[in-house]
């Protein structure tokens, strides 16, 4: 939220160069590799086929023709092999401390993208060997001398086999440079991918950046640059100051079987996601309503593991971003796309969260004994703590088959952003055509969420909530709306359009004007409200969110479906001595 700032894998695999020797499986995107694939198995056919005829053959001139055709057939088979050999393995950069041509992974890089750009159908992998690396990485594929597009930048073993153990290859940015210009700069990111296509990135741990480690994107405002479809997968990224894999102003990509922990911000966030004209609003009537993109390029977040961070996920203005099969617990709070007018192409929406374990995101970091502190807040607003899943000014997402538990403020909530409010300029961030289905709250009420499971402040429309655990439980307001008003039971709902509903709806006592209602702990300057998500994120100092929330640490011990046990994880506690409920 405040720093906003087809996938190109066909590239070999590292086994392939030990299987040319007997012609192993042609890279079908590299039409060179098969042609000579092609013509190594032509030729091994050829050479048994005329190898036969030497025993067939007479005795005398016979079998000593036979002889010379076999040998000249075997000697052409075996450059063909070499040739094939080679020319796989132009395609890879070693980087390693010793013995390595290349002993940065920039220098790695900078050669794949040289070499990128001089063999225009082919793609490079930088392969990195284990080692610390103190540097930051910066690929601008902007610049004319390089082609970053599709390239690979993986750890691998010393036996230069893709690296399982992604903390074998470490990117370190205490005291880290990158190269800008060919001037040494402070290093903010360990890598930076700047308008490139189908850039993967695999097999590392990233830690002790300034901003972010793993970091694609591309300037909205210069008409020219794209980032898409870039890869992630099998890293670690931990301790920075921001963001762990971070993606803005991108056109889809996969984020997968990775780690996240100790940011400043959250440990995945998309931002910005851009749509296909830059006039694209959202501020029309249901009847008027135009997707952001027409075909949509979906980013993908799978089997992620976030944890210990302000928040789980971040996605400001993030849209067709599906998150799934992945944990967030122990952050400050969860999963939390929202929509801020710092960024383009508002709002967040159009989403699917399902089939994630989200679970005791009760983490204070803005009490002592923190292991990381928060960067910024929202306008006047701190972060949430306490809370599953927030919703904040989202249009048509869709939250269900998750397990959610264990949240000590709410499991999942949704909410408005008003311009009357101050938080936010325009009525973008509007709570609207939302969809909550067949979620388990509460672990069958053996690790149930705090005050509530569900709260929504009755702002907008169009929002549903079907199917979810029986008995679970929803923020009534003040008494004067039903429950079933607030919260109607049947999904979906009637479209609506931003026009035809508003972002304030008091009525209910679920929504409260930021500017009047701010509680410091002092009982004579009035009362807080942690019953609405504007009173509870107000609170002063920020750490008394706490004293809103039903502490029941420590919970109850959970083992996933694959059979991984978590362990929760804490700040100190806060002293809630005068803080009015």
């Amino acid at each position: 939220m405040k720093q906003r700032v087809g996938v190109i894998v066909g590239i070999l695999a590292a086994f392939l160069i030990g299987a040319f020797a007997v012609a192993g499986p042609a890279q079908a995107a590299d039409a060179g590799a098969v042609k000579l694939q092609k013509q190594v198995k032509k030729a091994n056919k050829k050479a048994k086929k005329v190898c036969k005829k030497v025993k067939k053959a007479k005795r005398g001139k016979a079998k000593a023709k036979a002889k010379k055709r076999c040998k000249s057939a075997k000697k052409n088979a075996t450059r063909l092999k070499k040739k094939l050999k080679k020319y796989n393995a132009a395609q890879y950069f070693d980087v390693c401390k010793h013995g390595c041509k290349y002993r940065t992974v920039q220098q790695g890089a900078d050669a794949a993208g040289k070499w990128q750009l001089k063999n225009k159908k082919r793609k490079a992998t930088v392969r990195i060997q284990p080692g610390t690396y103190v540097e930051g990485v910066f690929l601008d594929g902007r610049n004319p001398s390089y082609n970053y597009n599709g390239l690979t930048i993986m750890g691998v073993t010393k036996a230069k086999k893709p690296a399982k153990d992604a903390s074998q290859v470490i990117l370190e940015g205490q005291n880290a440079k990158t190269i800008i210009d060919g001037k040494p700069e402070v290093a903010n990111n360990a890598i930076e991918g700047r308008s490139i296509i189908g850039l993967v990135m695999k097999n590392m741990w990233a830690r002790h950046y300034q901003n972010n480690t793993f970091f694609v994107w591309a300037d909205p405002t210069s008409g020219t640059e794209r980032c898409a479809d870039y890869t992630m997968d099998n890293l670690i990224s931990s301790d920075t100051r921001s963001y762990g894999f971070f993606a803005r102003n991108c056109f889809g990509g996969v984020i997968e079987n990775s780690d996240g922990y100790h940011h400043g911000d959250s440990a995945v966030y998309i931002g910005q996601t851009p749509c296909d004209s830059d006039d694209w609003t959202n501020r029309t009537t249901a009847a008027d309503r135009k997707p952001c993109q027409a075909d949509p390029d979906w980013t993908v977040i799978k089997n992620v593991k976030s944890h210990a961070n302000v928040l789980g996920y971040s996605g400001t203005n993030s849209k067709y971003v599906e998150i799934k099969d992945s944990a967030f617990y122990n952050n400050g709070a969860g999963i939390v796309p929202n929509t801020l007018d710092s960024e383009l192409y508002e709002p967040s929406g159009w989403l699917k969260i399902h089939d994630n374990d989200i679970f005791w995101n009760n983490y204070n970091y803005y009490s002592t004994g923190s292991a990381f502190k928060t960067v910024a807040t929202i306008g006047d607003v701190n972060y949430p703590i306490g809370i599953g899943v927030v919703l904040y000014g989202t249009d048509s997402v869709e939250v269900y088959d998750n397990n959610i538990f264990g949240n000590e403020k709410w499991g999942a909530a949704t909410f408005s952003g008003p311009e009357a409010f101050g938080v936010n300029k325009g009525n973008d961030a509007m709570n609207m055509n939302n969809q909550f289905t067949n979620n388990k709250m509460g672990r069958n009420g053996t690790d149930p969420n705090g005050t509530y499971d569900f709260f929504s402040d009755y702002s907008g429309g169009g929002n549903c909530w079907q199917g979810n655990t029986a008995g679970s439980t929803f923020a009534p307001g003040n008494g004067s709306v039903p429950v079933a008003t607030i919260y109607p039971s049947s999904c979906p709902q009637a479209v609506v359009g931003q026009k035809d509903v508003s972002p304030i709806n008091t009525g209910a006592g679920l929504q409260i004007n930021l500017p009047s209602y701010v509680d410091d702990g002092d009982p004579s300057n009035g009362p807080g409200d942690g019953a609405t998500i504007f009173g509870y994120v107000t609170q002063h100092p920020p750490e008394k969110q706490e004293c809103h929330m039903n502490v029941s640490t420590p919970h109850p011990a959970y083992t996933d479906a694959k059979g991984v046990s978590y362990t929760e994880d804490r700040a100190d506690p806060v002293d809630c001595t005068g803080v009015v409920q």
